[in-house]
């Protein structure tokens, strides 16, 4: 007789999970305040620069490139409540959607301009939150987080 009981994650793909949140979360809040496009702060830099080539600065912070980085960073680490991560997947995903619709963009305008610190922070914190939300992930596929108990008799 074979007996396998799943209880659910080890401590430390928790531990992972969190720490990799946290780093991706800071880099996404962090890279948000500093420059993004030609010298632009992503506090700065007009939402618009994700669909157009023009890269103004906002007349208002809600409508800034920085403002939806720092809402996905903020809803990664609100997807730590999740069992499932798919919340912390999501910003992640979302975010590294965001840096490369502005690269594509950027690589449309006429200017010589390259994408600075701030961006590449941000991509780098999209990327680590995306792979904490796969890491430590506890309960079935369903969502459910019960154990489970196998008994094989041969």
């Amino acid at each position: 007789m074979t007996t396998r009981t799943d209880a659910g994650p080890s401590i430390v793909g928790l531990a992972v999970r969190v720490i990799l949140t946290a780093v991706g979360s800071a880099c996404l809040i962090v890279g948000a305040f500093l420059a993004w496009v030609d010298g632009i702060d992503g506090t700065d830099l007009d939402i618009r620069a994700y669909w157009t080539t023009h890269f103004k600065t906002a007349g208002s912070f809600v409508a800034t490139v920085g403002f939806s980085v720092i809402v996905l960073g903020l809803l990664a680490l609100v997807g730590l409540a999740t069992g499932s991560g798919w919340l912390t997947r999501l910003a992640g995903a979302l975010a590294i959607v965001a840096v490369v619709l502005l690269g594509i963009e950027l690589y449309r305008s006429a200017a010589d301009d390259r994408l600075q610190i701030g961006a590449w922070l941000a991509l780098a914190g999209g990327v680590l939150t995306l792979v904490a939300g796969f890491i430590g992930m506890w309960g079935s596929p369903d969502g459910s987080s019960s154990a489970s108990t196998v008994v094989v008799n041969s």
